[in-house]
């Protein structure tokens, strides 16, 4: 398995490169489809192995083609069909379906030269599967896809025992759609994101996230459960995506979440469950666990987990924009640099990525006449008052200092709560005292653009300060039974421990 795996790492590398420059089906055939083949042990120069354009005959008077056919003694065991590496497999009609019955194989294959999609007949015999039972990219391959490929190599081929994995995987799939169907999803508004996965997927979804997602701030490398627990505890998270291979079984990850469900905790979780998990240990988790939001069931592929982040958060692909047709309304709702910006014949970037433009920013890239630049607004961005004004004081502000009052408005401390810290009035207002923070408010805050802007990211109103005196409350109080629930989980670890 580790020579498929290499094959394959080592194709998926070529095909990054050539992919670009295959223009049309045949060419697809050539250059994406047969190298994979050929790396399943194939000999795709002989015909007694590989035959393309195999003809199979429905009846004396009509006969279909299929693109390709895998022989083993004279008989086609698996067919494919192919399509142009920039077709979408999703909408593209195909003639697997007819061609399925008369070829007598039991293994059809449809693909695009990047993703290769394995069907067989386990719903009706000689009736092909509307699903497939195996589906991969060629430039995202897992561990969990180089087993199952493994099985596909020639001299490892046992239908036998395929037949069996398609069986088992078909019905893996329909337990997670079922799961899917129960897990009530909810949106997440600000984006801590915690990773504490399994290795082989937890160094490409964080190299994703800090990649693709610059908003998101991730954690991981928790090497341990108890160090785990420790920094939830100490840190601020959003969203906790967590696997449950680090446990000994789902009954001690299930006391886990329960553990942090009662410690008043107020991120969510994502969890990422064994494929042996049953559908009624998946209820009794939701039905007895608020926090946790959304279950994956390996095996699943990194692209999906992405999505899920992706539409949770609902961050926006980068897009392209004119920097002279960018206006102040979108430099003050958060528009962010998608990539890094150099100045033509300089190594060292200009602007760079997952950067908040400000007007000076503009004015840089004016200057040196860039035209355009990869952009997203980040609709989940929003700014403190230090960040807003650019204050250089801000680590003496009162409002960012303030931890009792972190969350409210969705800012950090009181970054969207300055107008109510009276200890501003100072640094607010040119040193100018007020009674109180109405009058602060009247007087200064009514001119303020930061504070026109919280305005209007709430529809024109901002709550009472009495609000912000509940909301501190809670904080205090969360932050002691934090401590308490630590402490106590701590002591009894520590108790498990001993002899």
């Amino acid at each position: 398995m580790m020579e498929l795996a290499a094959k394959i790492k080592a194709l998926s590398g070529e095909i990054r490169q050539r992919y670009d420059f295959v223009k049309n089906k045949e060419s697809t055939e050539i250059a994406l489809i047969l190298p994979f083949i050929k790396s399943l042990g194939y000999d795709v120069f002989n015909p007694s192995e590989v035959v393309p354009h195999y003809t199979l005959a429905i009846d004396h008077q009509k006969s279909v083609m299929v693109d390709y056919a895998l022989l083993r003694d004279g008989k086609a065991e698996i067919i494919i069909e192919c399509k142009h590496w920039g077709m979408n497999l999703d909408v593209e009609s195909n003639s697997l379906a007819e061609t399925f019955p008369a070829s007598q194989a039991k293994i059809a294959i449809l693909t695009n030269g990047i993703i290769y999609r394995f069907f067989t007949d386990s719903d009706k015999e000689y009736q092909l599967d509307k699903s497939p039972f195996f589906e991969f990219s060629i430039l995202e391959v897992s561990d969990t896809a180089i087993e199952t490929l493994d099985k596909f190599v020639k001299q490892n081929f046992d239908l036998a025992d395929i037949l069996a994995v398609a069986k088992s995987m078909k019905q893996e799939k329909a337990k997670a759609a079922a799961i899917k169907n129960i897990v009530k999803r909810r949106k997440i508004s600000k984006k801590d994101i915690f990773i504490f996965l399994r290795e082989d997927i937890a160094a490409p979804v964080s190299w994703s996230l800090l990649e693709y997602y610059r908003g998101v701030t991730v954690a991981s490398g928790y090497y341990n459960l108890r160090s785990l627990d420790l920094v939830l505890f100490t840190r601020r998270c959003d969203l906790l995506i967590i696997d449950e291979c680090h446990f000994e079984d789902i009954d001690a990850f299930c006391e886990f979440m329960y553990h942090i469900q009662y410690s008043n905790v107020s991120f969510k979780v994502l969890a990422v469950l064994s494929s042996s998990t049953d559908i009624d240990q998946v209820q009794q988790l939701l039905s007895q666990c608020d926090i946790v939001i959304d279950i994956i069931v390996r095996p699943f592929t990194i692209k999906r987990l992405y999505a899920y982040i992706e539409s949770t958060f609902g961050i926006q692909k980068s897009f392209d924009v004119g920097v002279k047709s960018i206006t102040p309304d979108q430099i003050k709702s958060g528009m962010v640099a998608a990539e890094n910006v150099y100045i033509p014949g300089k190594d060292e970037h200009l602007i760079e990525c997952g950067v908040v433009l400000d007007d000076i920013h503009v004015r840089e890239l004016i200057k040196h006449n860039i035209a355009r630049i990869k952009v997203h607004k980040d609709v989940y961005k929003f700014m403190n008052c230090w960040e807003f004004t650019k204050c250089k004081d801000c680590e003496e502000c009162p409002a960012f200092i303030n931890v009792d009052a972190d969350g409210f408005l969705d800012g950090v401390n009181a970054g969207r709560a300055c107008m109510y810290i009276n200890a501003t009035l100072d640094m607010c207002g040119g040193g100018r005292k007020y009674k109180s923070w109405e009058e602060k408010i009247k007087v200064t805050c009514h001119s303020c653009e930061f504070y026109k802007m919280v305005l209007t990211c709430n529809d024109g109103k901002i709550p009472p300060s009495i609000k912000l005196m509940a909301h501190m409350d809670k904080n205090i109080y969360k932050r002691k039974n934090m401590e308490s629930a630590r402490s106590s989980f701590v002591n009894k670890n520590q108790n498990k421990q001993r002899p």
